[in-house]
């Protein structure tokens, strides 16, 4: 009985980390698609992959698009031009509501004059539809407390990753 329960265990264990594997990818890919929009500048995207409670309490999607806009006319006034963005694995998910969220870590590669830079940064995810659809949640301008005003029941106590520097790559 012993040795039942433990292959039953492990089968289930199995279905459910190749089960994750498709989410984890399909994840990586919107994560990805949503980072490439900041890189073409994308507004349109960008507003209409940002979490709803976030567009909605924000100031709206007009409040919104200045924002975005200001913070790309930011950049591209810095000299700094964003080349490439690449999600890794997301964290365990955790869920508030009817939601699941997940932080992607999204290493960036940049350009300033001749050289080339990277830098870490992390984006929340978030679906209700087991990875259908997804939006996002750029942790570096809101704290977990923050989130807690717009999202209810959020746990205001997580502590997000701060951005990482530039570092040179060559």
């Amino acid at each position: 009985m012993k040795t039942l329960f433990i292959a039953l265990s492990i089968l289930v264990s199995s279905i459910h980390l190749f089960a994750q594997i498709p989410l984890t990818e399909n994840l990586k890919n919107a994560t990805n698609m949503y980072a490439k929009a900041f890189i073409d500048a994308n507004v349109d995207y960008i507003l209409a992959t940002t979490h709803p409670n976030i567009l909605e309490m924000g100031g709206g999607e007009d409040f919104l698009r200045k924002d975005v806009v200001l913070d790309l006319e930011g950049f591209r006034n810095s000299g700094v031009t964003y080349t490439m963005a690449t999600a890794s694995d997301p964290s365990d998910s955790y869920q508030v509501g009817a939601e699941t969220f997940y932080l992607v870590p999204i290493e960036w590669t940049a350009e300033l004059g001749n050289s080339k830079y990277k830098s870490q940064q992390h984006i929340l995810a978030t679906t209700s539809d087991e990875g259908e659809s997804w939006s996002f949640i750029n942790v570096s301008k809101f704290s977990a407390k923050n989130l807690a005003v717009y999202i209810k029941g959020f746990n205001e106590a997580i502590e997000f990753p701060a951005p990482g520097p530039l570092e040179q790559i060559n």
